[in-house]
């Protein structure tokens, strides 16, 4: 029967996308929680940039220039940890909201595709209500 083979082959493209969004979605987790962890690290290293303290005897033309550029490494090292890396998070939480949004889109085709399944069940009587059903199945996967 031909539209059990259209159903069929959209159940098939709705699981390929569902499986395909979950790999995505789990990689930006991964890639998310290792920035997170790198941030956490950067943090703790940070800190160490200003030590040891200059002594009394640190004094002149070297000693502001070495503590002018450890100011700089801090001030640098603080943008990257405070700002880069909650760019980086911000962007792929974003993209995370949007894949789970194509894989709830997903889901409903999926209901849709069961609603149709139990149409083609019923024969003839639903013929019109299993066209429309293949119809917006098809508009929503395309």
């Amino acid at each position: 029967m031909v539209y059990a083979e259209i159903l069929s082959n959209i159940n098939s493209a709705i699981s390929s996308k569902k499986a395909n969004l979950n790999i995505r979605i789990d990689r930006l987790v991964a890639a998310k929680n290792d920035i997170i962890a790198e941030q956490s690290m950067c943090l703790s290293e940070i800190r160490k940039i200003n030590n040891p303290e200059l002594g009394r005897n640190w004094t002149g033309k070297r000693s502001d220039d070495f503590q002018e550029a450890r100011q700089d490494a801090y001030n640098a090292m603080f943008n990257v940890i405070h700002d880069d890396y909650d760019d980086y998070q911000w962007k792929i939480e974003a993209m995370i909201t949007k894949l789970n949004a194509e894989n709830t889109l997903l889901s409903i085709a999926g209901n849709i595709a069961q609603e149709a399944d139990h149409l083609l069940n019923k024969g003839e009587d639903a013929f019109e209500q299993l066209e429309s059903k293949i119809s917006d199945l098809k508009r929503r996967l395309s």
